[in-house]
C-alpha cells in the first residue's frame, strides 16, 4: 500500500477565496466586543455627566429678557429677535466660586423663516428627548415637534459654553440648554 503524503502547500485563505471567511478566535472576539461595549458605555456616561438635570441647577430665579447679555456669551444668537432666559450655577457651587460651572436655559425667538433655514443648514431631525430646562422656563418652551442635531449644537457652542439646541420650525424659536464656564477675568 502506497502511503505518500501530499506535501503541496495550500494558499492561505483570503477574503477573496470562495467559501472561506475570516475567522476571529473566540478570545479575541470577546476582547473586541468588550472594548466596543466599554466605548459605548463611556460615551453614554459622558453625555449623562455633561447634561445637568434641571434639579441640579441653582440660580437667583430672575427672568431675563435682555438678549444682549445672552449674545455676549454666545455670539451666534445675534440672529435672535427676543429671548427669555434664566441662568445660575450648578448645585453645590456658589456664585463667588470663579470660574464656576454655570448654566443658561433660554427660549430665543428668531426672525420669520429663520428656523427652517437653520433646520436645513444643520440637517436637524426630530429630537429624541425634551430639553431639560428649569421649571420657570418650561411654560415658554414651544409645544409640538422640536428638531436637533449635533451640527446645530456645535454651531451655537463656544469654547466656554456648550449648547444643546432644540429648534421649533413651527414657531421660529430655539430652546437652549447651555452649560459651561465663565471665561477667566
Amino acid at each position: 500500500m502506497d502511503q505518500t503524503r501530499d506535501t503541496t502547500t495550500q494558499p492561505a485563505p483570503t477574503d477573496e477565496t470562495p467559501g472561506r471567511r475570516w475567522v476571529v478566535p473566540a478570545g479575541r472576539r470577546l476582547v473586541v466586543l468588550s472594548l466596543a461595549l466599554a466605548v459605548v458605555t463611556a460615551g453614554s456616561l459622558w453625555v449623562t455627566l455633561q447634561t445637568a438635570s434641571s434639579a441640579e441647577k441653582a440660580g437667583d430665579g430672575v427672568r431675563r429678557t435682555d438678549i444682549t447679555s445672552l449674545t455676549d456669551r454666545m455670539p451666534a444668537l445675534a440672529i435672535g429677535r427676543t429671548a427669555v432666559w434664566y441662568s445660575g450655577w450648578m448645585d453645590g457651587q456658589k456664585a463667588a466660586d470663579e470660574p464656576v460651572p454655570t448654566w443658561m436655559d433660554a427660549v430665543v425667538t428668531l426672525p420669520e423663516g429663520r428656523a427652517a433655514d437653520l433646520a436645513s443648514a444643520y440637517s436637524t431631525a426630530p429630537a429624541t428627548r425634551s430639553p431639560e430646562v428649569v421649571d420657570d422656563l418650561a411654560g415658554d418652551v414651544p409645544t409640538g415637534e422640536l428638531q436637533s442635531s449635533v451640527a446645530l449644537d456645535n454651531a451655537l457652542s463656544t469654547p466656554y459654553w456648550h449648547a444643546s439646541a432644540y429648534l421649533s420650525v413651527e414657531t421660529d424659536e430655539i430652546v437652549l440648554v447651555v452649560e459651561g464656564r465663565h471665561s477667566a477675568r
